[in-house]
């Protein structure tokens, strides 16, 4: 007799075998916040997925046939993070914890833990990722992008970098994107010159961002776009723009640090200008003041300017990124 069967019959236990259910279309697998322990595998059919938002709900993406739904709260026992419907009729294999913890047992421990790590970061991306981001699939994905920096950051080209991959998977298990939608959207943010997809040794890819201040200012604009509104910095016009530079640069000579930023006299600006723009310039200074861009503080027979460079950086970036931002791309 068969190993197997003998054992079987030594302790009344059969091997666990998951259960096949079929959905009907519009019938609901499980509900956004409900507990539920099971995993879901798509053998024929489709499924969707939604999250309820205060515009109602959101549908993130579908899941056909060879797609696992539901395995976070399978992995981790907490309420299911979005709805489940069948869009059409679905047959699914149903697995719940018995089965799978009787499968895990053959894992080795440290595939369990790191299979628990992953899910338990997945579970807080889906925390961080505000709801308004679930409707703007390019801002989700930079958001992700920009989440992950910190603890998978590596450098490669010099630039720092993350492995495409591991984007490509977060992306999905988070958003539930297809894989031609992600390809797409990155390909988007590598027209613009935001990142680079970069092909390295072994057929692994990376995706390099150039200048990690550029990323967070394109999260910014489409977190402004939103809202139907744009940088406050556009209001500088060319010739306050002007003045500004030749502050920063005024400053390189004489200026001085503080606690508050780099402080110089407007004496020596107009010494500096000469006779450009100086008619003007009380104007200027003021309405750069207005816009808390600068500042000024009354001294002994003279006003001294206190500006940040850092300010002065982002408005020329703002200036040279933002047709990039709106355009299609063009690097």
């Amino acid at each position: 007799m068969p190993e197997i069967q003998r054992t079987q019959l030594k302790t009344g236990q059969r091997p666990i075998q998951p259960a096949a259910r079929t959905f009907k279309p519009g019938e609901t697998l499980f509900e956004e916040g409900s507990q539920g322990k099971e995993l879901f595998v798509i053998k024929e059919g489709k499924v969707g997925v939604y999250k309820e938002t205060p515009d109602g709900q959101v549908e993130l993406a579908q899941v056909e046939e060879g797609g696992l739904i539901g395995e976070m709260s399978l992995l981790d026992n907490l309420p299911r993070s979005a709805t489940v419907k069948a869009v059409k009729e679905t047959k699914a294999l149903v697995i719940n914890p018995a089965t799978f913890q009787a499968t895990m047992q053959e894992v080795p421990a440290w595939l369990s833990s790191i299979v628990k790590i992953v899910v338990s970061r997945l579970r807080d991306a889906n925390k961080r990722v505000d709801l308004p981001i679930l409707r703007d699939r390019e801002r989700g994905i930079v958001s992700l992008v920009l989440q992950l920096l910190p603890s998978c950051r590596y450098e490669h080209d010099g630039m720092p970098a993350i492995d495409h991959d591991l984007v490509m998977a977060e992306i999905y298990y988070v958003c539930r994107l297809k894989k031609k939608e992600i390809l797409h959207q990155l390909g988007r943010l590598a027209e613009k010159g935001i990142i680079a997809i970069v092909d390295g040794k072994e057929g692994k890819k990376h995706i390099c961002i150039k200048d990690l201040e550029v990323l967070r200012l394109f999260e910014e604009y489409l977190i402004l776009k939103s809202q139907k509104r744009t940088f406050r910095e556009i209001e500088v016009g060319d010739e306050a723009f002007g003045i500004l530079n030749n502050i920063a640069y005024v400053a390189q000579k004489s200026g001085v640090e503080t606690d508050d930023g780099t402080s110089l006299s407007k004496a020596a600006l107009i010494a500096d200008l000469g006779d450009k723009r100086t008619d003007r310039l009380d104007k200027i200074l003021f309405d750069l003041k207005r816009k808390n861009l600068i500042n000024m503080e009354p001294a002994k027979n003279d006003t001294q300017i206190i500006f940040k460079r850092e300010t002065i950086n982002r408005i020329k970036k703002i200036k040279e990124w933002l047709p990039r931002f709106e355009s299609g791309g063009g690097a």
